[in-house]
């Protein structure tokens, strides 16, 4: 009988400490009573609301976010635009310049113009340059659909078939990338004797 109560006296004491800590975890009111205990549920809900608001939050600064890159990207594009613009109103000038001296020259006025226009069209290729525009050479390669635009097939006794024979606009590109493709005729073989 002494062993029975002596495991009694152990639970009891067990559950005396487990009610102390829950009553020292309890929340108080602002009266120094102690408040009614938050259901599981409540403390749930709460969480859902805080974090439905932060995904609220979230989801407008990064609309926010999008919003700033695309202003700050057509800004970017503007100013890119407008230093190409500069460049090609100098040679506007040029152009006019070349116009001027051409009338006020009389009859040596189109060995003028001529001239002009080299020194303009040198001019054009300066500043591609700069911009890392390269022309794409075409006359005499195998076509590529990658740097080409067929738009005839030609006979050539010259070029074998499926090489370009002919070039109608330059294409160009910039670093790897095709700004133009090059518009060509690709050669069909020779033509045959009949």
């Amino acid at each position: 009988m002494t062993r029975k109560k002596e495991i009694e006296v152990e639970i009891t004491d067990s559950e005396n400490e487990a009610a102390e800590n829950n009553a020292a975890e309890e929340p108080t009111s602002s009266t120094g009573q102690p408040a009614e205990p938050v259901s599981e549920e409540d403390r749930l809900n709460a969480r859902i609301v805080e974090l439905e608001d932060r995904l609220l939050r979230n989801a407008a600064e990064f609309e926010n976010y999008k919003k700033r890159q695309a202003r700050l990207y057509e800004d970017m594009v503007r100013n890119a635009n407008d230093r190409v613009l500069a460049d090609l109103l100098d040679i506007v000038d040029n152009f006019e310049r070349a116009v001027e001296h051409a009338s006020a020259t009389g009859d040596n006025g189109a060995d003028a113009v001529r001239k002009g226009a080299e020194l303009i069209l040198s001019q054009m290729k300066d500043m591609l340059g700069r911009y890392d525009v390269t022309p794409i050479e075409s006359l005499g390669k195998p076509f590529d659909p990658n740097l080409h635009e067929a738009l005839m097939q030609v006979q050539s006794a010259e070029y074998d078939e499926g090489i370009v024979a002919l070039q109608i606009n330059r294409g160009y590109k910039r670093g790897d990338r095709v700004i133009r493709h090059a518009r060509v005729g690709v050669s069909t073989g020779a033509p045959e004797a009949e």
